[in-house]
C-alpha cells in the first residue's frame, strides 16, 4: 500500500494538525496516539481490582466474626452458662462477691463478735482470739 496524502485522507487538515496521530499502513487509516489516557481509565482499573478485594476482605471478616461468636457460644454452653445472659450473670456474681464487698469497720466486727458470743455460736476463747485479731488489724 502506498502512503495516503494528507489532503486526500483528511481534507482540510494540514500536516502539523496530524502530529499527534500515527499512520497505520495495514488498514489504511490514521488512528490517534493512545499515550494520553483519561482519568476514568485508571479509575476503572482500580475499581475492577479494588471491588473484588473489598468483597473478599468483607466476607472474610464477617466469617471470622461468625466463627468467634459460635465458638464463644459453645464454650459458654459447655461451662454451664446461658450464653445470652452470661455477661450479666458474671457481673452479678462479681458484684456479690466478698472481694468487692465493702470492708467492715472495727466497730461492726466487734459487735458481730459480741453477738456471736452472746448467742453461743462461738466460745469465750474463740471470741477473745477473734477480738485480738480484729484489734491488731
Amino acid at each position: 500500500m502506498g502512503k495516503i496524502e494528507y489532503s486526500s485522507a483528511l481534507p482540510g487538515l494540514a500536516p502539523e494538525d496530524l502530529e499527534d496521530f500515527e499512520y497505520t499502513e495495514e488498514f489504511g487509516y490514521i488512528e490517534p496516539d493512545l499515550g494520553n489516557t483519561s482519568p476514568y481509565d485508571s479509575a476503572d482499573t482500580v475499581f475492577s481490582i479494588g471491588l473484588p478485594l473489598f468483597v473478599i476482605l468483607f466476607v472474610a471478616v464477617v466469617g471470622f466474626i461468625i466463627f468467634v461468636s459460635v465458638r464463644n457460644y459453645n464454650k459458654a454452653k459447655s461451662a454451664g452458662f446461658d450464653p445470652l445472659t452470661m455477661e450479666t450473670d458474671l457481673m452479678a456474681r462479681a458484684a456479690n462477691s466478698a472481694m468487692l464487698a465493702p470492708k467492715k469497720s472495727l466497730e461492726d466486727k466487734l459487735s458481730e463478735l459480741e453477738s456471736l458470743h452472746s448467742r453461743g455460736v462461738i466460745t469465750r476463747d474463740e471470741y477473745l482470739q477473734a477480738r485480738r485479731d480484729s484489734l491488731s488489724e
